[in-house]
């Protein structure tokens, strides 16, 4: 395969998958969609009997059937991938990386042409992608070279991609204060609105657990945190502010990680969306709950101790729910004054 030149973070080429080492793995409690083309390469090749076992009982169907989701890779009754065995995935070891899936095979990767320009990104819900943004000092962008094809391809008009251009210079703007920067995109996107909205005289603490709230049953870990926040917040908000306090104090850069971490997803989601169908005077409704959802997040890890660890599950948590469904349409569907969470 012929090398081509791509931007990219500058952890890309140093991640590598933690597989029996990572704490949430992403082999566990997700529906993986597979086309008919991977599912007739599956249950048709030569492998060993246990495999073809395991492969047998892997697969749902959805409600809805296509060939580009013509099954489910499912989960059993532990919330893991049937074809996973001991934290690592039994295909991948018979028959090599080739016969993977896709969704298997590249995430948390995401491989994107943009008018003729690779872009390279690593999704913000992969454990490994957050540890590796908590140790780092910047979020750089790089040109590499890397033996890939894109998996998707936009064709848009130039003041789109300028304008995420412009996005990711605001963000990375440390003249300001990460809430100030994005109040300045949402300003861009629509002055009015967000001023009315961040004017607002609700109570940021409550609209941010309110819309916590809605996101129940996004995955496992999200639903523990959601039950923390409100056993431990909603009738006592000293109790918000005696926790995120620590936090700060325990990370004197918090600011820098959150704007790595958003940055980062911004580019893997291109924002503000040149792939999706949404009225562009809404969408800064879910960066500022984006923001708020990691502050109370991020409090709650620190609910008796700082640890790292919490930190980082709780993240890539709130990731899974941002990156991989549609939050930015259905943020701007549940609530007007979403904006008031950059006060929280």
């Amino acid at each position: 395969m012929k090398s081509e030149r791509w931007l990219a973070p500058h952890y890309y080429l140093d991640f590598s998958c933690k597989a029996d080492k990572c704490r949430n793995s992403c082999c566990n409690n997700w529906l993986i969609p597979i086309s008919l083309e991977e599912y007739n390469k599956l249950i048709t090749m030569d492998c060993s009997d246990e495999l073809n076992r395991r492969i047998q009982t892997a697969f749902v169907v959805p409600e809805i059937v296509d060939k580009n989701c013509y099954r489910y890779i499912s989960f059993n009754w532990l919330g893991q991938c049937p074809i996973q065995d001991k934290g690592l995935c039994y295909l991948h070891r018979e028959k090599g990386e080739r016969y993977l899936p896709k969704i298997c095979r590249l995430y948390p990767r995401s491989l994107k042409r943009i008018n003729g320009v690779n872009v390279a990104c690593c999704s913000s819900s992969c454990e490994r992608v957050i540890e590796m943004l908590y140790d780092s000092s910047s979020l750089s962008i790089e040109e590499i070279d890397i033996d890939t094809e894109a998996e998707i391809v936009y064709e848009v008009d130039e003041k789109s991609v300028e304008r995420i251009k412009d996005f990711q210079t605001i963000i990375q703007d440390n003249t300001t204060t990460l809430s100030e920067s994005i109040a300045d995109i949402c300003r861009i996107i629509n002055h009015d609105e967000f001023e009315k909205d961040y004017n607002s005289d609700a109570d940021p603490l409550g609209v941010s657990i309110e819309i916590i709230n809605r996101f129940h049953n996004s995955n496992p870990t999200m639903d523990e945190i959601i039950e923390n926040i409100n056993s431990r917040y909603r009738n006592n908000p000293n109790l918000y502010k005696k926790d995120i306090e620590l936090f700060e104090t325990e990370n004197r850069e918090w600011m820098s990680f959150f704007e790595r971490i958003i940055n980062n997803s911004m580019i893997y989601e291109c924002f503000p969306f040149v792939d999706k169908e949404i009225d562009q005077t809404r969408v800064y409704k879910g960066l500022c709950a984006c923001y708020g959802m990691m502050r109370l997040v991020s409090a709650i890890s620190c609910m008796d101790n700082y640890d790292k660890d919490k930190l980082v599950d709780a993240m890539s948590a709130l990731f899974h729910l941002i990156d991989h469904t549609n939050f930015y349409y259905v943020i701007s569907c549940l609530i007007d004054n979403s904006a008031i969470m950059l006060k929280i």
